[in-house]
């Protein structure tokens, strides 16, 4: 779980901020103060995990909603001198491995990012000079790995593109931990002392300027040559013991420590990219689609953040059909008159097969021969079927035609419970065709990073209240989702603050969530002179700000009144 993000250089933010997230994360603050970056840093980050592009314009999963401009649009104050600082904060609690066990003394790791204009190939000009503006090319030039916000390691680009270990902090707990645990493991030598660490720290040092870590689009990669893997086996398998103890523990270090700092290095960006992976993102104008969303386009570039997938999910997932509609026409909850179907609609000329095959199966089962006789005229033998259950045939017959193979398109569509009436989306106004997309992003998702910018848009404000309870429901409830919400709604906060309170005084109404202040985050972005700052505004238990909203922000209800 991302529990901080670190952003600086970037569009609105000069020096670098820190956005603290919890489960509930709320971004407020005027218009164009850059609540906005928050969110768009972590879709470039995502758009770099993908494909390696950090000079990107329009990121994969922002449509038309983020259009960063490429690096130099998007660092702040569009100087290309300057490095865009980008990082994240995640929790250890959910390390595996090896990754796991070196992180064993710590409960937090960082990776710190900055992405700048940096430099390929050596080309020089007929006066011996570099010619440093040939092959400039957007990158990380940078990176720095942290636990418990101590440095573990720092590494620069190179220009053959890969990267080296500047410095490493071999005081740093994990690392002293690391040590002495492969002396000890590895050697015969079960009393570790300060001679020993010493020899350590020296086989280290040497290595490091020998260390190569692949640079690959966003995350550093380090991949080690066959014989480091075997040679570090068969020092475990035979344990060093020539005598010189100061040499044996170098020996052992220098076969242990590159698996280790790869283990490391490969370990934190592995759970920096699965929480990069688990990001969403729904944009603040849904698309309106056509009546008929069978015969949508499907995939287009807003396809996602204009909320386009979330249709295609209500239509093929009945668990999230289903806890949409329980919110959607629930009187305790959104109050709307509307439930999601799905229909199937078929090809009308393909079913003179399967039609004939559900008539002929009633006829050989309830047919019966009745003889008739006319004046002057032969007998006559007719079949009549005698349908004994007319409900059960006419399951019969739809079991048919689902099972029949003809062309068969599924359409989303609502029944207004009042009159029992299907209608379109497109017949009962945009409010609810803005707010299904939060709602399938709020309950589609499992432990992953959701951001929505302006959930309430289109919706009434007691609308506005019932969807805060929607997000705590995805955020504290079994999906366990971390939502980043960037609004302008009093009436939502209003009632997280509401649940706040009833949990601590312990009045929570029958199926609401407990709410605790370490499950939200309230940031309010600022602008100072020319850039703008991040201002956290802690929750307290009673459901109130421990601090005032700057500015006197939520005051004009007040000006108004007076």
């Amino acid at each position: 779980m991302i529990k901080r993000l670190h952003l600086g250089n970037f569009k609105a933010f000069a020096e670098t901020q820190k956005a603290p997230l919890r489960p509930l994360t709320l971004l407020y603050g005027p218009n164009s103060a850059g609540k906005s970056s928050l969110i768009h840093s972590l879709a470039l980050a995502h758009h770099g995990l993908l494909t390696g592009d950090l000079d990107v314009q329009r990121t994969e999963i922002g449509g038309e909603s983020i259009d960063l401009g490429g690096f130099r649009q998007y660092v702040h104050r569009r100087d290309a001198a300057r490095r865009v600082e980008w990082g994240l904060d995640l929790s250890t609690a959910d390390a595996r491995d090896q990754l796991a066990e070196l992180l064993a003394p710590v409960g937090s790791v960082s990776i710190r990012l900055s992405i700048g204009l940096g430099f390929i190939g050596e080309q020089r000009t007929l006066f011996g000079e570099l010619a440093r503006e040939q092959g400039r090319v957007v990158g990380v030039e940078s990176c720095a790995i942290l636990a418990d916000d101590k440095p573990l390691l720092s590494m620069s680009a190179r220009r053959d593109g890969r990267m080296r270990i500047d410095r490493l902090d071999q005081q740093h707990a994990v690392f002293r931990r690391f040590v002495r645990g492969l002396i000890e493991s590895a050697t015969y030598y079960q009393k570790v002392g300060d001679a020993e660490i010493g020899a350590a720290e020296s086989a280290i040092d040497d290595l490091l300027p020998t260390f190569d870590v692949q640079r690959r689009g966003l995350l550093p990669r380090v991949q080690l040559r066959g014989s480091a893997q075997e040679d570090l086996a068969q020092a475990l398998i035979s344990p060093a013991a020539s005598g010189d103890r100061q040499e044996d523990v170098r020996r052992t270090v220098r076969l242990a420590a590159p698996r280790m700092l790869r283990d490391l290095i490969n370990g934190v960006a592995d759970a920096a990219a699965t929480a990069l992976q688990g990001f969403h993102y729904l944009g603040p104008l849904r698309s309106y689609p056509p009546r008929h969303l069978a015969f949508s386009p499907h995939h287009d570039p807003n396809w996602h953040a204009g909320g386009g997938a979330a249709w295609d999910v209500l239509r093929r997932d009945d668990d999230v059909r289903a806890v949409v509609n329980r919110w959607l026409s629930s009187p305790e909850r959104l109050s709307t008159p509307y439930e999601v179907v799905v229909r199937d609609l078929v090809a009308f000329d393909q079913l003179d097969k399967p039609l004939r095959s559900a008539i002929e199966a009633i006829q050989e089962h309830d047919g019966l021969a009745i003889e008739a006789e006319y004046d002057d005229e032969p007998k006559l033998t007719a079949a009549y079927p005698i349908i004994k259950d007319v409900d059960a045939e006419v399951e019969s017959f739809k079991t048919v035609l689902r099972e029949a193979d003809v062309d068969r398109f599924s359409e989303i569509v609502l029944v207004d419970r009042r009159s029992n009436t299907v209608v379109s989306h497109r017949d009962v106004g945009i409010g609810v065709s803005q707010v299904l997309p939060v709602l399938v992003n709020a309950y589609g998702h499992r432990q992953k990073t959701v951001a929505i910018e302006q959930p309430e848009i289109h919706l009434h404000p007691a609308l506005q209240s019932e969807l805060a309870d929607v997000f705590i429901e995805s955020a504290l409830g079994e999906r366990r989702n971390t939502l980043l919400l960037e609004t302008h709604s009093e009436h939502l906060i209003l009632r997280i603050l509401r649940r706040v309170r009833e949990t601590t005084e312990k009045t929570l109404p029958a199926g609401a969530r407990p709410v605790l202040p370490e499950d939200v985050t309230v940031l309010y972005i600022e602008p100072e002179g020319p850039a703008s700052r991040i201002i956290e505004l802690p929750v307290t238990s009673d459901g109130e700000f421990a601090r005032p909203w700057p500015r006197g922000f939520f005051a004009e209800r007040m000006r108004e009144l007076v």
